[in-house]
């Protein structure tokens, strides 16, 4: 035991734990017991093989009885193990449970170091921080209080749509919030998950649905949370729902009220709009037949758009906007559309189409050195095309034949190819007229 002279104001006991050997193997328990025994307010110290077990507790326990200790400190392991144990002994000795202090000298010093020298001369710091700390400790109560069980979540990425399911599966009411109009955040426009290459949306897609029909989640999508206050337990929230324009209860998502929208744009005069363009006639005549032939469709848009692909082989953007005119569609819509799909493309597309499966069967089977392969012989990156429009290499998630990994399309043709062999079939496909089977 070591004694201090009491300074008039607190009476602190300081016990340094040897945890066995994890701490005294590298600190100098002594020696930091000797430092902290002449720290202000400290009038008993002590040593002991290990704190947190029972005699250690009652030493604790006697020592703020006989030498009336109105602070304490435990030099040991984490607080995160021990420091309930610890205040639980000093509320067992009559002292206030929150007039206890924990330092870390295990984890974040002996564990951490292997110079005795440099740990020993920490811990006296952690010891000298604790017993600072612990002087300005108050008394305070605990009290039960009525509690919300219920959940906010805000953002609905993968994150958001996983923390929500796992807090709904254990009975909580949750209240998951996106800013969007629709949920899944970035991953939903990624193509594949590292570090396995799997499906993005595959494994995306079947959390969406499980978040919208879970009885235990109300989702609120094109919201945001303009207030918060209350503190942990009895939260309040303030949720500004943006506008929708349409019922929701019966909305089932098939965008045809577009058409039906009593939106109105300025009229256009198309025929003077198209010569400032310069839209090639060939093009525009498409444009016109296809737009003549689907107006009594609802929604003809896809349809037009395909139409001009299959003409042309791709989508030339001037005619996006011709398409926006003639159609009486808003030209973001037209764009959005034709950048969806990946049937179009508003580049020019070669004449061959080689489509790599880059899915995790076809990625373990070597797909990727094919793709470096064929790259290397076409002298293009995936999603280029060649110079003369001959060859558009592009990579896929999946092509459904996983069993033939690692499989690619030629010119809607399933091949397996090995990277040696990716010259002979380029050869091959050369040789052949368009459309013809290689």
């Amino acid at each position: 035991m070591i004694m201090s002279e009491d300074n008039g104001q607190e009476r602190i006991g300081v016990y340094v734990c040897h945890c066995g050997t994890n701490i005294s193997h590298t600190v100098d328990v002594k020696e930091v017991a000797e430092y902290a025994g002449k720290l202000p307010g400290v009038v008993i110290v002590r040593e002991y093989k290990y704190m947190c077990s029972d005699p250690g507790q009652d030493m604790i326990k006697q020592d703020i009885a006989e030498n009336n200790l109105t602070r304490v400190v435990v030099s040991s392991c984490s607080p995160l193990m021990h420091e309930e144990t610890f205040r639980n002994t000093c509320e067992d000795a009559g002292l206030n449970r929150f007039l206890f202090q924990m330092s870390n000298i295990r984890e974040q010093c002996s564990w951490v170091h292997m110079d005795r020298a440099e740990a020993t001369a920490k811990a006296k710091r952690l010891v000298s921080a604790a017993v600072r700390r612990v002087s300005f400790h108050k008394s305070m109560e605990q009290r039960e209080a009525p509690v919300n069980r219920n959940t906010l979540v805000v953002g609905a990425g993968i994150a958001g749509i996983e923390a929500a399911l796992k807090i709904a599966e254990s009975g909580k009411k949750v209240y998951l919030v996106e800013k969007e109009s629709s949920i899944g955040g970035h991953m939903a426009k990624f193509d594949k998950t590292f570090p396995t290459l799997d499906c993005a949306a595959c494994i995306l897609t079947p959390k969406m649905v499980q978040v919208g029909q879970h009885p235990n989640i109300e989702l609120m999508t094109y919201s945001e949370v303009e207030e918060l206050s209350g503190y942990v337990g009895n939260f309040t929230a303030k949720i500004r729902r943006k506008a929708r324009f349409v019922d929701e209860d019966k909305c089932t998502g098939c965008s045809q009220c577009i058409e039906r929208c009593p939106v109105r744009f300025r009229p256009v005069d198309t025929q003077k709009s198209v010569a400032e363009d310069v839209l090639d006639p060939e093009l525009q005549a498409v444009i016109d037949q296809s737009a003549d032939m689907h107006s009594h469709e609802r929604g003809p848009l896809v349809t037009v758009l395909q139409d001009i692909n299959i003409e042309f082989g791709y989508i030339p953007p001037p005619s996006l906007k011709y398409v926006s005119m003639k159609l009486g569609v808003p030209l973001a819509d037209v764009y959005h559309v034709a950048t969806f799909y990946t049937a179009f493309s508003l580049a020019p597309r070669g004449e061959h189409i080689i489509k790599i499966c880059m899915g995790t069967a076809c990625h373990v089977r070597g797909s990727a050195r094919v793709l470096d392969a064929m790259e290397e012989r076409l002298g293009i990156k995936a999603g280029g095309t060649t110079d003369d429009l001959k060859f558009t290499l592009e990579t896929v998630n999946c092509l459904g034949a996983c069993a033939m990994g690692p499989v690619l399309l030629a010119d809607g043709e399933y091949k397996t190819v090995a990277p040696v062999e990716v010259n002979s079939l380029i050869d091959s496909m050369l040789e052949q007229p368009v459309g013809a089977k290689v």
